[in-house]
């Protein structure tokens, strides 16, 4: 249990330093109605081995990870939500997401991957929803495969 713990707590700082690496490129966070989505997809490379084996997330460079939070904007707690969405790239080619919550305490994030096995721009479009709330997330990145 410790250990697993500790890989958390690791994989915890390993998504903070690199929010705060890409945090040049803009804030990645959105209002929408009640909630602040914070959003980030990074290539699934930059994670450390043994966390991405903990997790079972691939680890490749064909692979992005994209990370969600929902907050309260009032208080900012970590909102239980349920996530769909897609990843679409130029070309049209259309990803199903399929999200894994990893809770810690009073964070909770929503993991999923996506393909991306060459530079290009994907768009991704979520609806988030909580009982009768619903909001829609949308946008681009550029990402490029390590």
């Amino acid at each position: 249990m410790k250990l697993s713990v500790i890989k958390l707590w690791s994989f915890i700082a390993l998504l903070s330093g690199l929010l705060l690496s890409f945090a040049v490129t803009a804030e990645q966070k959105q209002q929408l109605g009640n909630w602040d989505v914070h959003y980030m997809l990074m290539p699934t490379t930059l994670l450390d081995a043994d966390v991405a084996k903990n997790y079972q997330l691939s680890r490749s460079r064909n692979y992005q990870l994209l990370n969600i939070s929902v907050l309260n904007t009032k208080d900012q707690q970590a909102q239980q939500v349920e996530l769909s969405g897609t990843a679409t790239n130029l070309a049209g080619q259309r990803q199903q997401l399929s999200f894994k919550p990893v809770k810690e305490g009073a964070a909770l994030y929503y993991l999923a991957g996506v393909e991306a096995r060459s530079e290009q721009k994907i768009t991704i479009e979520l609806t988030i929803r909580q009982g009768n709330e619903s909001q829609v997330l949308k946008f681009t990145q550029d990402v490029y495969p390590e």
